[in-house]
């Protein structure tokens, strides 16, 4: 009984030292909404970061104080202010409706609906004020519910978007288990059901690594290791294999370095039939 109360509270420990933490992001679109198109272009844009499971939101009456705020430095600064790490800013460049004439063969002319979208997302770095990641979105739709279909059409370039732009990090908890001369073979990762994570997924593991450069202080991911998958364990924590850099894992971890790791591969998704 006494192991088991230690073995708890040292699980305990660990979850509130290395649990997943996301970074809170903040979603708002320039301009004014008088059709509903800028709101739904907003929750698509939204949507595609929920489905990442890799950050936390801000609240909309909270963003909505943000909005207000009159220059992009004083939006930044509110941001800071709610603890965020983002800013996405987003633009509806325009959303056109017009009608498409065809020809069709016996029956002539057709007149078709079209409604074509274009919009557009940075996102800033709310601490250092720079722009982390941007793009632009367009796509066309047809009939009465060429809108609807053309947004959702938006759906895998905002997906890849996201993955592209802001890969899952988690740090290395402790070495599970050791080969005979002493290396890692095993390590605890603090990430888990929470974020989505699969038997199979690939990490890179990396010491930040302060430098500087010009008198600028720059941050520098160097590259100890590579891990992959091996178990789920709970929410917030997963076994992984060590496949690359076991003796300098190993060795940073045992001084009591911080390793991160960055998802590199994900592992191919199961289909509903299989196990």
């Amino acid at each position: 009984m006494k192991k088991n109360i230690i073995t708890a509270a040292a699980l305990l420990l660990a979850s509130c030292a290395f649990g997943q933490t996301k970074p809170l992001i903040g979603i708002i679109f320039k301009g004014t909404d008088s059709t509903g198109h800028q709101a739904a272009i907003r929750n698509t844009v939204e949507d595609a970061f929920l489905r990442a499971k890799r950050f936390d939101f801000v609240e909309r009456d909270e963003l909505n104080e943000v909005k207000a705020q009159p220059t992009e430095s004083a939006q930044l600064s509110a941001m800071k202010e709610l603890k965020a790490q983002y800013l996405l800013v987003g633009n509806v460049v325009s959303v056109m409706e017009d009608q498409k004439q065809s020809k069709l063969p016996v029956f002539g002319n057709a007149v078709t609906q079209q409604t074509e979208i274009i919009f557009n997302v940075k996102v800033l770095d709310v601490n250092s004020g720079e722009m982390v990641a941007a793009g632009n979105f367009s796509n066309t739709g047809k009939g009465k519910n060429g809108f609807n279909d053309a947004l959702a059409g938006t759906r895998g370039r905002l997906d890849k978007f996201v993955r592209e732009n802001f890969s899952l990090t988690a740090t290395i908890a402790s070495v599970e288990e050791k080969n005979t001369y002493g290396d890692a073979v095993k390590v605890l990762l603090s990430a888990g059901k929470a974020v989505d994570l699969r038997e199979g997924d690939e990490f890179k593991v990396y010491e930040a690594v302060d430098v500087n450069v010009d008198g600028k202080k720059i941050t520098r991911k160097k590259t100890v290791g590579k891990i992959i998958v091996s178990r789920i364990e709970d929410e917030h924590f997963s076994v992984c294999t060590v496949v690359e850099g076991a003796g300098e894992i190993t060795r940073l971890a045992g001084n009591g370095a911080t390793l991160r790791c960055e998802l590199t591969a994900e592992a191919p998704r199961k289909l509903f039939f299989q196990k």
